[in-house]
């Protein structure tokens, strides 16, 4: 392909002193020469919930795979894709990221003031531009995104817990079985008498305190002190609630205590994070820079959790985790997407030289996990992948261009949706 042929005659005609990892000024003299030829959306159950996949062509015949954030059935972030996203699309060439992005921002704010699909929409689009930059330029994803990666496997920790937090022997069958699979990190959700997603009000009792502090320090009796235990919240405790809570599990010494208050910045998660003994993370529910800002420069929190087939991209993911870096704040990732989105998550963590952790759900009978198939959030098999995906706890990076991924057309076509028809 042409792009290829110019990168080997300017990898042989440039001093290495001249090399840099930034993508756009290998493509300058090319600007143009590739073109987007169709942008094409699916909704499937690839994953952990409805996935739309995103397929964007060029006119070198490379073409790009990338997967939105669920709304309820998928159309919200299909609509916003075929009739927004690809009139701006058309005929312009994959390299003008930033460009871009911009041009999609501006016309989608309206739709919800860049937040919710129009922005679960453009991350998918852009998920599949990244996956074309590194085909044309020979590189996987980390290795060029922010100028190369800092690992070349990314820690991953497991978002399930026991059977019966409450019961020790169900502790200890928990904690083999982390051992056995190579775990070394797990998010555990906290007891309550509510159910998260149907809660009258957001006051935790002192019953329910205490059964978290029994449940938990039993937890830490099974797996010890090198296994990483996140307290799981759902954004649902009141400050005062948050604040007991915290200081109840404190003794279990947690990784961090995740989304305990409602999702917006106030000076209560600044009050929550100087007096809880454990560190507070939060960041599943934000969206892009202007969201996580108040929560990093006013010390709302002791760490982030990006979830990057929200954030509005790899490229708006890797701006949150700089601005973290200034203050000192480190950062893990949320993950509920399919295949394809982890995949693409894995690799920004890469780039991130503070990384925590990244989240994966995976099905196993023996522990509470949330609807998992065939292992890694949804049905990994539909990759074509040329490792394990995520083996002895670690989430492996494949060295092959862009995502390293290749669609295994005839499974995906087993997860579309009703009514959907395959995109060819």
């Amino acid at each position: 392909m042409r792009r290829r042929k110019f990168l080997r005659n300017t990898a042989l005609a440039v001093p290495a002193a001249f090399y840099t990892p930034y993508f756009d000024l290998f493509a300058g003299s090319e600007t143009k020469r590739v073109k987007i030829t169709d942008v094409k959306c699916i909704r499937t159950n690839i994953g952990l919930r409805v996935s739309p996949l995103v397929k964007i062509e060029t006119d070198e015949g490379v073409f790009g795979i990338g997967e939105c954030h669920h709304d309820e059935n998928g159309f919200g972030a299909q609509d916003v894709v075929l009739n927004v996203i690809k009139p701006i699309l058309l005929g312009q060439d994959p390299f003008d990221l930033e460009r871009l992005l911009f041009k999609m921002e501006t016309r989608t704010s309206y739709y919800g003031g860049n937040h919710g699909f129009p922005t679960h929409a453009i991350t998918g689009v852009e998920i599949a531009l990244w996956d074309i930059i590194g085909k044309l330029t020979n590189q996987p994803v980390y290795k060029i995104l922010g100028g190369g990666s800092h690992v070349s496997q990314v820690r991953a920790y497991l978002s399930a817990g026991p059977k019966n937090l409450l019961d020790k022997s169900s502790c200890e069958e928990y904690a083999e079985i982390m051992n056995k699979e190579g775990w070394t990190a797990s998010k555990v959700n906290i007891i309550r008498d509510q159910q998260w997603d149907k809660i009258d009000n957001r006051r935790m009792s002192n019953v329910e305190i205490d059964r978290n502090e029994k449940g938990y320090a039993l937890l830490r009796e099974a797996v010890g002190w090198e296994f990483e235990i996140a307290v799981h919240c759902h954004w649902e405790l009141d400050f005062d609630s948050a604040l007991r809570l915290s200081r109840a599990v404190a003794p279990i010494r947690p990784w961090w205590i995740e989304d305990p208050m409602p999702i917006a910045f106030n000076e209560q998660w600044v009050r929550l994070t100087e007096q809880s003994q454990a560190p507070i993370l939060c960041g599943e529910n934000l969206y892009r820079r202007a969201d996580f800002r108040p929560f990093i420069v006013n010390a709302g929190l002791s760490m982030i959790e990006i979830d990057v087939s929200m954030s509005g991209g790899l490229l708006e993911a890797k701006k949150i985790a700089d601005l973290a870096e200034l203050y000192y704040i480190p950062v893990a990732t949320h993950n509920v997407a399919g295949p394809i989105a982890t995949v693409a998550s894995a690799n920004l963590a890469a780039s991130v030289r503070e990384f925590l952790g990244h989240e994966i759900f995976a099905s196993n009978g023996n522990y509470f996990t949330f609807g998992s198939k065939f292992g890694v959030n949804g049905d990994p098999r539909i990759l074509r992948y040329d490792k394990e995906l995520v083996k002895d706890g670690y989430i492996q990076l494949s060295d092959r261009p862009g995502l390293g991924i290749e669609l295994d057309e005839d499974l995906v076509k087993s997860y579309l949706c009703d009514g959907e028809t395959w995109w060819d």
